[in-house]
């Protein structure tokens, strides 16, 4: 580090201790009464002074979010994107946390791909709240209804004018009065935006997709506002953008955005579900037997993830996509010889039994990497020892990991065993602990240490 950057830490260092001693000082007056020497008018001044600098506090809640998206610091933690980093350090509700980053990501301080400064997407929103004159409640409010209209086809100057006039009149509005009057400017930029009654939608429902000559599939759609809904609360968590990192010319890493535009996120969000949805033992027969993707590859191709698979439409999957899709199914195996004559069928169960899985959810009740509070009906079933590589589908060679920790922990250095106690640890890389001290998710070490306590006292009652 620079004596440059030394010194900015330090001034920042002694900036929040001045605050700290200030608001401990504060603190210490109004405890001793101080409030009672104002008058009504003072002390409503206050009431307002007092306001402005809570509302002020964010402002530095968006470069911590800005700076820790900078550096990645969601993958150095692994933790996938800033909202876990936040739950998982300051224990904040995902609600509370994923508000923090939406307002950073509208109001908060950018910086272009070059370092050069931008105005944050809200000016005039970021301005009001670091002057302290609107509250975050009343930022999340703005922020996320002009968010419904600001994509392509909507004018940017009627953008515009909605934020000023949301602005002007946040600070003498209560958040309910402010909730109306932003529907009311959304409802001017988008004034075909009412929907049709509910008995023409129904009517209307169509869902329609086919094959393409060049393998893709393509189709058209038209949604009841109810599956909308479901859709949507379905598809939009898992279709946020996340931050890339990319090596420049000289070597160094550079934080790019998300180049995936709203529609390619979308289908990787639907993707993401059909594969939940495949994972799970509740999809209707077809011809007698469960829903079955059959592909075909060289035993060598999968074993080494090399080549290409070919399904029973024709398409070709990349050999790592197939051994993705062995991890998370039930595997049925046939020999063929080299003019595709099957020689002999086998079966091997890959995925784990009712009773297994119930095992795990009791033990894990969600994800068990460190940090992580994904509940068990969004897991998969993580084999510790891979089973194409071997490993067996055991209790003691399996642990619930998210779909985020089951794609990414290995690519970052992390390794998960089995302790004495058969309780899943997980081990960091050498460049986050240079230790390496085992780690065990808190929900899961709060459990255990509840049954021993419990051991305890049923053996002093003894």
């Amino acid at each position: 580090m620079t004596d440059e950057g030394a010194t900015e830490v330090v001034s920042v260092g002694h900036a929040l201790n001045a605050v700290v001693t200030g608001l401990d000082h504060l603190i210490k007056l109004v405890d001793d009464r101080g409030l009672e020497l104002l008058d009504d008018p003072t002390l409503i001044e206050f009431m307002h002074n007092f306001e402005q600098l809570r509302n002020r506090l964010s402002v530095v809640d968006h470069q911590i979010i800005v700076d820790g998206q900078r550096r990645d610091l969601p993958t150095a933690l692994c933790q996938g994107t800033m909202r876990r980093v936040l739950t998982s350090t300051l224990s904040l509700s995902k609600a509370e946390a994923a508000r923090r980053v939406r307002a950073a990501e509208a109001v908060g301080p950018r910086t272009s791909m070059l370092g050069e400064a931008l105005e944050p997407i809200r000016p005039r929103l970021a301005a009001a709240q670091r002057d302290g004159q609107v509250s975050p409640e009343k930022v999340t409010i703005i922020e996320r209804a002009l968010g419904r209209v600001d994509r392509r086809g909507f004018d940017p100057a009627d953008l515009d004018t909605g934020e000023n006039l949301l602005v002007d009149q946040a600070p003498v509005l209560p958040p309910e009065d402010l909730r109306v009057l932003a529907d009311q400017v959304v409802d001017a930029i988008d004034p075909d935006g009412t929907l049709p009654k509910d008995q023409l939608n129904h009517d209307r429902r169509h869902v329609e997709f086919h094959q393409r000559g060049d393998g893709s599939w393509a189709g058209t759609l038209r949604l009841t506002g109810a599956l909308g809904s479901k859709l949507q609360a379905l598809l939009g968590p898992l279709a946020k953008p996340r931050m890339n990192l990319v090596t420049g010319p000289d070597g160094r890493l550079i934080e790019t955005p998300d180049e995936r535009h709203y529609g390619q996120r979308m289908h990787d969000a639907l993707e993401d579900v059909c594969d939940r949805l495949l994972r799970s033992d509740t999809i209707p027969d077809s011809g007698g037997t469960p829903a079955t993707v059959i592909i075909t590859i060289d035993i060598e191709d999968l074993l080494n993830g090399t080549g290409y698979g070919l399904t029973s439409d024709g398409t070709l999957i990349r050999a790592e996509q197939v051994r993705t899709l062995v991890d998370q199914a039930e595997a049925f195996y046939t020999f063929m010889d080299r003019n595709g004559v099957p020689l002999n069928l086998g079966r091997t169960r890959r995925i784990a039994s009712r009773g297994q899985s119930a095992a795990l959810h009791a033990r894990d009740a969600g994800c068990s990497f460190p940090g992580c509070h994904r509940a068990p009906e969004y897991c998969e079933r993580h084999h510790i020892i891979p089973w194409i590589d071997g490993g067996p589908t055991d209790l003691d060679n399996m642990t619930l990991v998210c779909s985020y920790h089951h794609h990414n922990f290995l690519a970052r250095g992390w390794t998960c065993r089995l302790n004495t106690d058969r309780i899943p640890e997980w081990t960091p890389p050498r460049w986050v602990d240079r230790d390496q001290k085992p780690l065990i998710n808190t929900r899961i070490q709060a459990t255990l240490t509840a049954r021993q306590q419990a051991r305890r006292g049923k053996r002093i009652n003894c």
